[in-house]
């Protein structure tokens, strides 16, 4: 028996995710610059004047009803429900690589910024395709809210490879790291207060800091 046509709000969550996961992938062009020898200077310099827009923006949709209406009308079909009253997960993730780059030494800070640039990404995929693989077989849409093993697994892979091959670390440091963002992705706001925090910073600062912590462990020892 073959399965019926998946429903709109199937499919659609997960082409939305790709198209909001996308801007998470081009933003993984600052933490590789960084690890190829871009100055931290300069980094910071472009994530300040990223920011700088990004507070513009958001300052400005929670003021003004008409730029708010401009601003969804732009780029509404990507926001998650909450971002329409708080600020968006591209500014989140700004803020978070910001964090990165002066809580952190520089392989740290790549681990980390890649960890929330790449990592939650692959989670946010994988974890929707498959809810709608789930769909299909008539599961039903519901699991698009919940969080998935399989999303899990993808964001340690993927942060434990960028971790290793992109950032340098060693592979014990790059382990921590991809468990920690795997661990950070998944919370629930319902677990913990820590939930609260958007969970681009929650990724990225878990990643470095346990990279960092690791890294001197394995330096003292």
């Amino acid at each position: 028996m073959t399965s019926g046509p998946m429903a709109p709000n199937v499919v659609g969550p997960l082409r939305v995710e790709l198209a909001r996961k996308a801007i998470h992938v081009a933003s993984a062009t600052i933490p590789i610059a960084y690890a190829a020898g871009l100055s931290r200077a300069r980094v910071l310099l472009v994530l300040a004047g990223l920011g700088a827009v990004a507070i513009v923006v958001e300052l400005a949709r929670s003021r003004s009803s008409r730029v708010r209406a401009l601003f969804v009308g732009a780029v509404g079909a990507l926001l998650r429900e909450h971002e329409h009253r708080t600020w968006s997960g591209a500014s989140w993730l700004l803020a978070a690589y910001a964090l990165s780059v002066l809580l952190f030494p520089r392989a740290m800070a790549v681990a980390a910024m890649l960890a929330a640039g790449l990592g939650d990404a692959a989670a946010a995929v994988v974890g929707r395709s498959v809810a709608v693989a789930r769909a299909r077989r008539g599961a039903g849409a519901t699991v698009l809210r919940g969080k998935t093993f399989a999303g899990s697994a993808a964001c340690a892979v993927v942060t434990f490879a960028a971790a290793l091959l992109v950032a340098s670390l060693s592979p014990l440091a790059a382990a921590a790291a991809a468990l920690s963002a795997s661990v950070a992705e998944r919370w629930d706001a319902r677990w913990h207060r820590i939930g609260a925090i958007d969970d681009n910073v929650r990724v990225a600062l878990a990643a470095g800091a346990a990279a960092w912590l690791v890294s001197v462990l394995t330096r003292s020892s």
